[in-house]
């Protein structure tokens, strides 16, 4: 009702040129649909007006050239032969030398742990001839029409008497209604897909029964469109992708002027080192503190504070137990941050890099204290922490309402119990050798370093590169290593650790090459925006085989570097700066051997960790993002589109269209692995590729 009234509001706005510019954002993709029902004539008049140029039109309601183009059968004819060209997935998105073909298929079965059109609510694209988009907005243009969305094309398919009416109201007979409909039937069919693959569309391998499968990712429209439309709404983080002949992109393209928007959450990841012990020693002596400050400061332990303390009586009690145990998470994880250096240090004392005699001259300290302190007695610290931390809080300008405050004082006080319980309960030096196993090796490489990776995993999301392009990469690598080692090792998992991440501004130029209809020209292709990022990462790989093949790669360790890939997502990839590390690549039977190593990781980088979030809406996904700022959204695989079947131009003999999907990952720091344990490790930090008849997803071994 609140849709119906918003409508005819919009039609009784007096100033034309006003209720112009409201009711073509009411009827483009970017916005939600407007609900017309009992409107269908003045909604029916507005859609014919739509298919001329904006200059052409002074009035969207003026019947007169509403009448008149419905009875000029060259323009509705025009208009019609569009429909042919309408989509449930893009396969000119984003490259629009795609030509002549199109996809309408059934949404993917649904996942609970992924997003995608399965979640969405069906509706149709346009894209084709950019000379005809406003000719197709007459069957494209979505809105609401007795509670569900639909659009001319796919309402006419049944005939409804309403619309009938509206047509004949401006002077259509009934017979050419029909044949109208009619004809827009047959150019919409339920199922429709190319017989071949165009050379300009991206193929994908990936494994599939006992050979390889080609995979050509199609971006949804339905699930594009929503998130459009929830940018537009500024709900969550976007990035922009720009594009310069967007009507022959697609008509939301169009509609948006080529400025598509996609989900931007880059990983927070720390550039600072906190500095040396030599250093933090220096700082205590001179009366200063070696406590990450500036994780106080951060906008995020603001609003964990404020959530705490606000009522929310507006939101239901599921909502508000959602909210505190979300800010609790993040005044924890913040809390972390900011005892992280002294949390550090006292590793490398445990660990005898540094003696405790090495101290004395700060003996007396706080600081002096938490290092020297038993793991049993760390508890006993607690006052002490407190008490600084109320006091850093009173000291800063836009803190110090939250310090000593009452709502405030048990919550903190228990994040800060819960940080020394964990720590006092983590155990000392593990046993190295206790756990070896011959029928596995762990890989661990160090401080790999990529250069323009493709950050834009899939056409929603921007930040974290791809997870199908990490286990691609390894895949890549197990391949190379058997052909060099006449082996059949299995590299099942892995898991990954970024260092650093840096977003890289700018526009890559395309390489030249023979262009245009016949490829006869020597030229760039045209610009296709992107976003790329580069990074650090550590990179640990779970390897199964047979006894004798582990045993030879102990001694292959020239064969294992040799064989490390170039590339990773789009990107070039290099092992570290020589000197720079000591030993960038190793192998380890012990999981408590490598643990030992992974433990001691800088607690600026994150570990990129699965989760078990479900959500059943691009609403759900933006929520979980807002309560819980160590998620990202990346792509996580493939929902395929129908049966892989034979296509021309396929690389494999067997070819799927399909839909890149959705997940969320979670940005763990190097302390928080180290707090949950060796075991949660090695249960929760690995990634597998789960390969199914239907889809392609990453997932938790």
């Amino acid at each position: 009702m609140v849709d119906k009234l918003k409508f005819q509001e919009l039609l009784d706005i007096d100033d034309i040129s006003e209720r112009n510019i409201v009711l073509r954002r009411a009827f483009t993709a970017y916005t939600a649909p407007m609900d017309v029902t009992g409107y269908e004539a003045a909604a029916l008049t507005i859609l014919l007006n739509l298919t001329y140029p904006r200059k052409q039109v002074d009035d969207l309601l003026d019947k007169r050239l509403a009448k008149q183009t419905l009875n000029t059968d060259t323009h509705i004819d025009a208009c019609i032969g569009e429909v042919q060209w309408l989509h449930t997935h893009n396969l000119k998105y984003p490259d629009i030398r795609v030509s002549k073909q199109r996809l309408i298929k059934a949404s993917p079965l649904s996942h609970s742990h992924v997003l995608s059109r399965a979640n969405c609510k069906s509706t149709l694209g346009w894209s084709h001839d950019s000379a005809k988009v406003n000719l197709a907005k007459l069957f494209t243009c979505h809105f609401i029409w007795q509670e569900r969305v639909c659009c001319l094309a796919t309402v006419l398919t049944d005939a409804p008497k309403e619309w009938k009416t509206a047509f004949q109201q401006l002077g259509m007979p009934v017979k050419y209604f029909m044949n109208v409909c009619g004809r827009v039937k047959a150019s919409l069919p339920s199922d429709e897909s190319p017989s071949r693959v165009d050379k300009y569309s991206i193929q994908v391998r990936l494994p599939y029964r006992d050979g390889y499968l080609a995979i050509t990712p199609v971006v949804s429209h339905a699930l594009q469109a929503e998130i459009q439309q929830a940018a537009m709404a500024k709900q969550g983080r976007y990035t922009n992708i720009e594009f310069t002949r967007p009507a022959a992109v697609s008509e939301l393209s169009a509609s948006l002027g080529g400025n598509v928007k996609a989900l931007n959450y880059p990983p927070r990841i720390g550039n600072a080192v906190h500095g040396l012990s030599d250093s933090w020693v220096l700082k205590v002596q001179a009366g200063q503190t070696v406590l990450n400050q500036g994780a106080l400061s951060q906008p995020r332990f603001k609003r964990a504070l404020e959530g705490l303390l606000s009522k929310n009586f507006e939101l239901a009690l599921k909502q508000r137990r959602q909210q505190k145990v979300a800010s609790m998470r993040q005044i924890r994880a913040t809390l972390t941050e900011w005892l992280s250096p002294l949390l550090e240090w006292r590793l490398e004392v445990e660990e005898n890099k540094i003696h405790v005699s090495e101290l004395a001259c700060i003996h007396g300290s706080f600081e002096y204290q938490f290092l020297t302190a038993k793991k049993e007695n760390l508890v006993g610290l607690l006052s002490p922490i407190f008490s600084l931390l109320n006091t850093v809080l009173s000291n800063s300008n836009t803190l110090q309402k939250y310090a000593f405050h009452q709502h405030l004082m048990k919550p903190l006080k228990s994040s800060l119990k819960w940080l020394l319980d964990n720590l006092s309960k983590e155990s000392n030096a593990v046993a190295i050798d206790s756990d070896e196993d011959n029928q596995q090796r762990y890989l661990y490489l160090k401080g790999i370093r990529v250069f323009d990776a493709q950050a834009l995993s899939n056409p929603y999301c921007a930040g974290v590169p791809s997870l199908t392009a990490v286990w691609g990469m390894m895949h890549n690598y197990q391949r190379r290593l058997n052909e060099r080692l006449g082996t059949q090792l299995r590299l099942t998992s892995f898991s990954w650790f970024i260092r650093q991440y840096s977003s890289v501004a700018g526009k890559k130029l395309p390489e030249y090459g023979m262009q245009g209809q016949k490829e006869n020209q020597f030229r760039r292709a045209g610009i296709v925006d992107n976003k790329h990022c580069d990074l650090v990462f550590d990179f640990v790989v779970h390897i199964d085989g047979y006894e004798e093949e582990l045993d030879a790669i102990d001694n292959s360790t020239d064969a294992i570097k040799s064989s490390f890939p170039a590339t990773f997502a789009g990107g070039v990839m290099h092992p570290p700066e020589i000197g720079s590390v000591d030993e960038w690549c190793e192998l380890y039977r012990s999981e408590a051997s490598l643990y030992s190593k992974l433990r001691r990781l800088p607690a600026s980088g994150k570990w990129i960790m699965p989760t078990r979030y479900q959500m059943d809406s691009l609403d759900g996904l933006l929520q979980l993002l807002k309560l819980n700022v160590a998620l990202c959204p990346v792509m996580s695989g493939y929902l395929m589109l129908g049966s892989p079947e034979s296509r021309k131009n396929s690389l494999e003999p067997l070819h799927c269209y399909a839909e890149p999907a959705i997940g969320v990952v979670e940005c763990a720091t190097a302390i928080d692995i180290r707090l949950q344990g060796m075991s949660n490790f090695f249960r929760r930090a690995f990634w597998m590729l789960d390969i199914k008849e239907t889809s392609m997803l990453m997932k938790r071994i």
